[in-house]
């Protein structure tokens, strides 16, 4: 027993020591440490030789050969391997900068210790080619109905299998699925192919695994409506539709059959290729035709046809004025050309209504008679009119139409007469003062165009130096100088002549004076800065009319008019004085004036100005008051959701208008009566004074609220103007300007809130 023990332990003594010489024996190690790297090709690769000896600097000739064993040199430019040394201890790097199919194969490093021993290491470098999608279309389109395979090709070493899924689930080889090394074929595509499918490429014995996701979109021949046949305006634009379905949509093409012209290409023709749309612009009568649209995508393509009928609105082409005698036969003939043929009718422009076909039943004497040419297109229309008068003078309307539109041309009928004075028999007489001449003017009405002479108590008027005649018709002018001697303030005569007869008419020249005295003066209406008058003005039924009333005015401590303040209104104007100073007295007088001058002043006032106070009452501008009875009233806004409130400036009594105060209360109406609701009122709006204007917003429809505006200034505040204004219903709209849709919506939400948080959000 004891020689077994003593053996054991001499046979471990010498396997130790064997051990440690062999690990004390100098080598060289390759990093990473394995017999064999497999790495994919288009990959780097670097291979560190390190000695593993007890001096390192004993190491020489440390160098890489490849497996034709040629030693590797360091050219880095070169696509082959290529080695570095290291720097900081002895070791040399085998650098693969991309591995190909070739490289593959034993590498040797190998070294000189002590420059007596050589040592080497050896490691073999297997190459693998990694999956890849030789064609594989990230997008596929199959055409519906048709057979189709989607496109997988899948290169790797070793070989891979190929999987196919689709939403998840493995797709199994069946009547409509065959798999094989080129794709997935699908039998009968249907529409219900549309999807994302995934290939997915497995190596096993690498464990290797990559996954394709191909979007398949199924492709479907273009189908077209059937168009109708449709008719056009000659001189308009115009359009077609051509609309189909498809997938992806089909792009279109028109062409005009009797040309074969592909009308994206010529003159006036517009076609939108993805929509289908033919425009047609500035359309004429030859593109009366058949007309031809394609609809093409990548699936397939499809064709319809169109009848277009092109038609002509009508146009007058004659209609001539004529001239005729008074109590004689005349006509006016009236010529239209259009497709279809046009009607012709004539109106008297001063009527209403068009003269029937055939004699007239207000007026015999009115004929109306037409014919056509359906060949050419033309209506000839014939107005006849026997024993001619005046009445039948003036402008007459030719109307030509067909089922595509009106024309309208004006001819004149011109009645000749002898003179006349009717238009002009009553006119004032003319009016002179300060020694101006006097304009007598005479106007005769006749056709053809009178001649007038003047007399003067039966003697025919010669220029001379106190008259002097401009024209002698059909109007002319008696310049009289009268320098106030009275007999030239008399009656003057006016013979008008022509070659069918003459006239006579009497002219009256009277001299004018500045008006009378004012009649009255009352006082209407009175602020701390204001002043309104109630004025009677003189007399004018024998002189002229009166163009102005003027008013002087000046403080009572002032007595000399000739610096006093002056203001002119206009005959019927509100006569208003402003910018008064708050309780001071005022003094003030009137006249009138006309064409020839400022009458007396008179009709003195003295007036003490009120003290300042606070604002005049403001008056609010609505356009659309309605209204209900005598006491209310009510105004609609054309909104559902705001009013634009506005009014005028008031009276400020003595102190500027600082701002305005709105306010608004629901306003409910029961048994018969407008109650206020306090609980449904907004609170108080401040308004600059630079405003007359404010818009109360996110109202509720259909809603009557009062509205109270109040001025204020340093004093205090006005009464109150008072309004109540309807808001409109939702989505009904009264006004000329709209709010969109989704203002509307908001709108309605807003409705359902309730009226004291409506009102807050106001």
């Amino acid at each position: 027993m004891r020689s077994t023990t003593f053996l054991l332990c001499l046979a471990t003594l010498t396997f130790a020591t064997l051990t440690a010489k062999a690990d004390d024996q100098p080598k060289l190690e390759i990093l990473p440490k394995s017999s064999v790297i497999t790495k994919a090709i288009g990959l780097s690769l670097a291979l560190t030789c390190k000695p593993n000896v007890q001096n390192p600097s004993l190491i020489t000739q440390l160098e890489w050969r490849d497996p034709k064993n040629r030693k590797i040199d360091t050219n880095t430019d070169s696509s082959s391997p290529y080695v570095q040394q290291l720097t900081s201890e002895p070791g040399a790097v085998l650098i693969f900068t991309k591995l190909t199919e070739d490289q593959a194969g034993d590498y040797t490093c190998s070294a000189k210790y002590a420059n007596t021993e050589a040592i080497e290491a050896t490691i073999k470098v297997d190459t693998i080619i990694d999956i890849t999608w030789v064609d594989a279309p990230e997008s596929q389109f199959p055409v519906l109905g048709k057979d189709y395979r989607i496109r997988c090709e899948v290169q790797a070493k070793p070989a891979p299998i190929v999987e196919w899924v689709r939403n998840k689930v493995a797709i199994i080889s069946s009547d409509r699925y065959v798999t094989d090394n080129k794709g997935l074929l699908i039998k009968n595509v249907r529409e219900s192919d549309d999807g994302l499918y995934t290939c997915r490429a497995v190596v096993v014995s690498t464990g290797n695994v990559k996954e394709r996701n191909i979007k398949v979109e199924v492709q479907v021949p273009p189908q077209l409506n059937e168009l109708k046949e449709i008719s056009i305006i000659e001189g308009e634009q115009a359009s077609v539709q051509c609309s189909g379905s498809g997938k992806p949509p089909p792009e279109y093409t028109w062409i005009k059959e009797k040309t074969r012209e592909n009308l994206a290409t010529t003159d006036r023709f517009d076609v939108k290729k993805n929509t289908g749309l033919l425009i047609i612009n500035k359309v004429e009568y030859n593109d009366n035709s058949v007309y031809k649209c394609i609809a093409e995508n990548q699936a397939g393509r499809a064709e319809t046809t169109v009848k277009i009928n092109v038609l002509i609105k009508p146009k007058i082409f004659e209609f001539i004025n004529i001239t005729s005698p008074i109590d004689t036969e005349t006509k006016i003939i009236c010529k239209a050309f259009g497709r279809p043929t046009p009607r012709v009718s004539f109106r008297k422009l001063s009527l209403k209504d068009a003269y029937t076909i055939g004699p007239q039943k207000e007026d015999k004497r009115i004929v109306v008679e037409q014919s056509n040419d359906p060949a050419k297109g033309e209506t000839y229309g014939i107005l006849s009119i026997s024993r001619v008068n005046r009445t039948d003078d003036g402008l007459y309307e030719c109307i030509a139409e067909n089922e595509v539109d009106a024309a309208y041309k004006n001819g004149h009928i011109t009645v000749e007469f002898p003179p006349t004075f009717e238009k002009t028999k009553h006119y004032p007489p003319v009016w002179t003062w300060d020694n101006r001449p006097g304009n007598l003017s005479c106007i005769a009405e006749s056709i053809p165009n009178a001649t007038i002479i003047w007399r003067l108590g039966g003697v025919e008027i010669q220029n001379s130096p106190n008259m002097k005649i401009i024209n002698n018709g059909p109007q002319s002018n008696l310049i009289v100088s009268a320098y106030s001697e009275k007999k030239f303030f008399t009656k003057y005569e006016c013979i008008a002549k022509n070659r069918l007869g003459d006239a006579t008419h009497f002219i009256e020249l009277k001299q004018a004076v500045v008006p009378g005295n004012i009649q009255q003066v009352t006082r209407a209406d009175l602020t701390a800065t204001t002043v309104k008058f109630n004025i009677v003005g003189p007399p004018v039924l024998h002189g002229l009319p009166l163009r102005a009333i003027i008013v002087q005015y000046q403080t009572e401590r002032e007595r000399i008019w000739d610096t006093a303040m002056n203001r002119t209104w206009s005959i019927d104007a509100p006569y208003i004085v402003e910018n008064l100073v708050p309780q001071e007295t005022y003094t003030f007088r009137f006249a009138a004036k006309n064409d020839v001058g400022i009458g007396h002043f008179g009709a003195q006032e003295l007036i003490t100005m009120p003290r300042r106070s606070v604002p005049a009452e403001p008056k609010i501008l609505v356009s659309n008051l309605h209204e209900n009875s005598t006491r209310d009233f009510v105004a609609n806004s054309p909104y559902a959701d705001h009013f634009e409130l506005r009014w005028n400036v008031p009276s400020d009594n003595g102190d500027p208008i600082d701002s305005y105060l709105i306010k608004y209360c629901v306003s409910h109406r029961v048994n018969g009566e407008w109650r206020d609701s306090t609980a449904e009122c907004s609170t108080e709006i401040t308004q600059s004074f630079e405003y007359t204007h404010y818009e109360l917003n996110q109202l509720s429809a259909d809603t009557t609220y009062k509205i109270e505006l109040r001025a204020h200034n340093a004093i205090g505040t006005s009464s109150p103007a008072e309004i109540r204004v309807k808001t409109a219903r939702v989505g009904r709209y009264y006004g000329a300007s709209s709010r969109s849709s989704v203002s509307y919506l908001l709108q309605a939400a807003t409705l359902l809130l309730p009226i004291s948080l409506r009102l807050n959000l106001c």
